[in-house]
């Protein structure tokens, strides 16, 4: 613990208040906008601006490092090879380990290195606590389904000790390349598609073919509330709720949506099977 250090709280620009320590604020960074409102970014930020990263390409990222320590003086880099580098605590691969009924992963693009396509993250939900706590990160240089196939493999030696351990349920997007690899790697393991990601997804596309039937007529809204909502749905039911919105579609001479109906038909009924699965996910979290 440092010594001499000075702790008070103040109110922040949004009225909230925060904790000063050594009057060291996280956003005093400040640009003024043409109405003389002020924009705030975040300092660290705009010292990585000025200090970037003497790494520039994935093949330049070291084996070996003092920030592939922890504060314990453990390794936490477990892996590496041309496309893929894996970071795991001893205490993250215990977590991945003991909770494992459901673990979620996602990819992100926005915190990447430039040299990389994305950083990707498993969690894990640790009931005891009701908190999600992150297991592993990586920085993936493609989304290739045999570098997602490596990741979980690895995660799997790490954690397992010799001892097989096999989650129960994972939780992600729709990228095929990350189901197909978790299901090569944990053969029993359930698949559990991400509601957010589901209804993204929808509004895009809506967007993209049938933007002003959907915002113009109400039958026709109602209809793509209907099919957003689907996942809740019996799956025994989809098909024929499906069916019976599409020969409203037709009788409305509603074109536009059509597309949209045969799109929803052939990527999610048929591309994954979504009369059998339901994409249910957190709500028992909730």
């Amino acid at each position: 613990m440092e010594e001499n250090i000075t702790i008070y709280i103040s109110e922040s620009n949004k009225g909230e208040e925060q904790i000063i320590i050594n009057k060291q604020y996280k956003f005093n960074f400040s640009l003024s906008r043409k109405d003389n409102s002020r924009v705030y970014k975040c300092t660290e930020y705009k010292k990585i601006i000025n200090l970037p990263s003497n790494v520039t390409t994935f093949n330049e990222i070291p084996n070996e490092s003092e920030y592939y320590k922890t504060e314990r003086n453990e390794d936490f880099m477990i892996f590496k090879n041309s496309d893929l580098v894996i970071f795991q605590s001893p205490f993250q691969a215990k977590l991945f380990k003991k909770y494992n009924n459901d673990i979620f992963v996602d990819g992100t693009f926005y915190i990447a290195p430039k040299f990389s396509q994305q950083v990707f993250i498993t969690r894990t939900y640790v009931k005891e606590l009701n908190s999600f706590y992150t297991t592993s990160y990586a920085i993936l240089r493609n989304k290739k389904q045999k570098t997602y196939k490596m990741l979980f493999n690895k995660l799997k030696q790490n954690s397992n000790n010799n001892i097989i351990t096999e989650p129960k349920n994972v939780h992600c997007d729709f990228e095929k390349g990350i189901s197909k690899a978790v299901k090569k790697i944990f053969p029993n393991i359930n698949i559990k598609y991400c509601i957010w990601h589901y209804k993204n997804l929808l509004e895009i596309k809506k967007n993209e073919l049938c933007r002003n039937e959907v915002n113009d007529d109400e039958k026709i809204f109602n209809y793509y509330k209907g099919i957003s909502n689907l996942p809740f749905i019996n799956p025994e039911y989809i098909m024929d709720i499906f069916s019976l919105i599409k020969t409203k579609s037709i009788e409305k001479n509603s074109c536009q949506f059509l597309k949209f109906l045969e799109y929803f038909y052939e990527t999610y009924l048929i591309g994954y099977d979504m009369k059998i699965k339901m994409f249910i996910y957190l709500i028992k979290f909730m």
